[in-house]
């Protein structure tokens, strides 16, 4: 292999070898984190996690930010919960009903930003209070619990070695990374991102194509807050918020681009990962609370900043030639 393309492969795959370097390191310092079972157990807490920053992936990539995730995740989770005990709807009806409300809410946030035609992180600033207001409208600030067997079965459930919560993350990624691959419409989202005018200008329906990716990362929301409530056993208003600003620096670790055009599935998932061993390794070892902030800022820090290098040196490259 030629020393460039080498260079080329160790920056396409950087964030993948600082996960591979902190699993070694953990490994070394903590018999315990290298077992099946706790490296199972990483990815079974973080499946709702993954999930979610797919989804913002996906709105980020094509040009916009969503703030109102945590709140689509209590609303979801609330309404699920209300239809199950309290309108007594079978478990599958109240799971769809729930998708169908995450991608409304999707929706609502899409339209309310092609509608006042600013950008979506302003837009889903609002609708993040307005989505908690909702939320606590519906719960009356209580929680709930006492979930059937069948919906607890999902977050909490196992086929063979794997837990039911990593075999969903897995087909979720495997389809949304084919979508953006392999279809036009991701081919659309990348154009969209990348130059929205210019986009327009070849035929695509930026608003429309806006629109959609709002909507389908409003139904992984709510796959999210299904895990997430499933496997806890209870929702509550509190279950959510919060998550969206973790989601957006798994994406940032992951190489997607704040200014949209730019990103992968694969490296969203490899940023939650990096998040989460860096978590649980560091809890392995014995590390204090405040260490582990330095070390996560450390690790987030350099991450960035290669990755800003990385691409001050593409932009730079075609004046140099």
């Amino acid at each position: 292999m030629s020393k460039s393309k080498l260079q080329k492969l160790i920056k396409d795959n950087m964030m993948l070898i600082i996960l591979i370097l902190l699993v070694i390191i953990f490994c070394i310092f903590s018999p315990n984190f290298r077992s099946f079972k706790n490296l199972m157990n990483i990815c079974t807490q973080n499946a709702y996690f993954i999930i979610a920053t797919i989804g913002v992936a996906l709105i980020m990539i094509s040009g916009g930010t969503d703030l109102s995730v945590g709140q689509i995740l209590a609303v979801v989770g609330i309404s699920i919960a209300l239809l199950m005990q309290d309108v007594g709807l079978p478990v599958p009806v109240a799971i769809i009903l729930g998708v169908v409300i995450g991608i409304l809410l999707g929706c609502f946030n899409g339209f309310a930003a092609n509608l006042l035609r600013i950008h979506p992180m302003i837009v889903t600033l609002a609708t993040m209070t307005l989505f908690k207001g909702v939320s606590y409208t519906l719960s009356g600030s209580k929680s709930f619990y006492n979930f059937s067997e069948s919906y607890i079965g999902i977050g909490q459930g196992y086929l063979g070695p794997i837990s039911v919560p990593v075999i969903i993350v897995i087909v979720v990624a495997v389809v949304i990374h084919l979508m953006l691959e392999k279809t036009c419409f991701g081919r659309f989202i990348y154009a969209v991102g990348g130059n929205s005018e210019t986009a327009r200008l070849a035929g695509i329906n930026v608003n429309k194509t806006k629109v959609l990716v709002f909507a389908i990362g409003g139904a992984l929301f709510a796959l999210s807050a299904i895990i997430l409530t499933s496997r806890g056993g209870s929702a509550s208003s509190n279950i959510g918020p919060g998550v969206e600003f973790d989601c957006i620096t798994a994406c940032v670790l992951g190489g997607v681009s704040f200014i949209g055009g730019e990103g992968r599935v694969k490296g969203a998932v490899v940023g939650c990962l990096i998040l989460g061993i860096l978590t649980n390794g560091m809890q392995m070892i014995g590390m204090g609370t405040y260490t582990q902030y330095i070390v996560k800022g450390i690790i987030l820090m350099a991450s960035i900043g290669y990755d800003t290098y990385q691409q001050t040196r593409v932009k730079k490259a075609p004046s140099k030639a």
